[in-house]
């Protein structure tokens, strides 16, 4: 017995620290809600892939100021990991990287998980399944008529968490 407890404490101050998983996974709800009493019926959405390398050079490397770029508390990467942030089709042309096999192979696969379609029509709400490590940006599109709203995100990662989009003359994010 006092063998096994000797090695049991060796082990246990030996190991590696080791982290544990909150979730596993979830659901991501993504919400749309119109404002100032406008009626809208449904809404486009279409997903675009997002190079991690293109994400890092043409959009965090210009938009992040020096001393905040190894910093995943600033509010830039959080908002992106949370709720997503609104940004402009300049970028989002910059970012996504449609003709890479593996990229779109992942996000096919996840889009598969989730039982959803890489574009489509819905009224209010798109359902993503979660993995909690799963780190995967995309560009959510947005749109109604003539008028387009560009989300990038990491919609298939983390936990059970909700997102919605404010639509009105204004759109915001939360």
């Amino acid at each position: 017995m006092k063998r096994f407890a000797l090695i049991f404490l060796f082990t246990f101050l030996l190991s590696p620290k080791s982290y544990s998983q909150v979730c596993g996974g979830g659901i991501l709800t993504f919400n749309i809600y119109t404002l100032n009493g406008e009626d809208v019926k449904e809404f486009d959405y279409e997903i675009f892939p997002v190079s991690r390398e293109l994400l890092q050079k043409n959009y965090y490397d210009k938009l992040t100021i020096k001393k905040y770029k190894d910093c995943p508390e600033y509010s830039l990467f959080k908002d992106v990991q949370k709720s997503g942030s609104i940004i402009g089709k300049v970028f989002v042309d910059q970012i996504i990287d449609n003709n890479d096999p593996k990229l779109n192979a992942k996000l096919q696969e996840l889009l598969d998980t989730s039982a959803i379609a890489q574009k489509g029509t819905i009224t209010s709400t798109l359902f993503f399944s979660t993995r909690e490590n799963q780190s995967f940006p995309i560009v959510l599109k947005i749109s109604n008529g003539d008028r387009e709203v560009y989300i990038l995100g990491n919609y298939f990662g983390n936990c059970d968490r909700e997102a919605s989009l404010l639509w009105g003359k204004g759109y915001k994010i939360k």
